[in-house]
């Protein structure tokens, strides 16, 4: 179901052919462990039928001269879904300015770029006609020893639960499948 990332299998192949410098050993571990990440939610979308959904993964956009990465998108006839992957582990809470800081105070996520996520999806998957999907962008924590303190965020789904959001995701694209009404065309 899911290729590899291509700049992953070319590290892999000159792993210890080449010297990496500190940067791209550090960009090699990284790489190798949201590979890990993304093994982990495959299984868990195994356990599901997804033949009502399209998947990508691995896609990368511009948002403010920097790039981001969304790991998984799911598109089902009625909705985008787009799942960002992260391991933190520990206690966390969200400051007054929409940042996810850790315990020790140390920023670790913008929350507020999420909205410039959003909009660059909005502006690129322009549905034809009158309807647009909606866009759902998720924050996949899949340690379970992340804790969230204080206010929380919708943005926000834990490993516990994302077996129940991917069955939930299988269960609408399939019940609206069967309720399936095309948009009218206006003249």
């Amino acid at each position: 179901m899911r290729d590899k990332n291509e700049k992953l299998k070319v590290y892999e192949f000159l792993y210890n052919r080449l010297p990496f410098s500190e940067n791209e050993k550090q960009e090699f571990k990284a790489m190798q462990r949201m590979e890990k990440l993304e093994a982990k939610f495959e299984h868990q979308l195994s356990k599901i039928k997804t033949h009502n959904m399209r998947i990508y993964w691995h896609t990368e956009i511009l948002v403010d001269s920097d790039y981001e990465i969304i790991n998984v998108l799911i598109v089902t006839d009625y909705c985008y879904y787009l799942f960002v992957l992260h391991e933190l582990e520990g206690e966390y809470y969200i400051n007054p300015f929409n940042i996810l800081c850790h315990s020790d105070h140390k920023a670790v996520l913008d929350l507020n770029r999420s909205e410039r996520i959003y909009d660059m999806f909005r502006e690129q998957l322009i549905d034809e006609g009158e309807y647009q999907r909606p866009i759902i962008i998720k924050y996949v924590m899949m340690n379970s020893e992340f804790k969230i303190k204080g206010r929380r965020s919708e943005l926000f789904l834990d490993a516990k639960n994302l077996p129940y959001y991917l069955k939930a995701i299988e269960h609408s694209a399939v019940i609206r499948k069967k309720n399936h009404h095309p948009a009218s065309t206006k003249l």
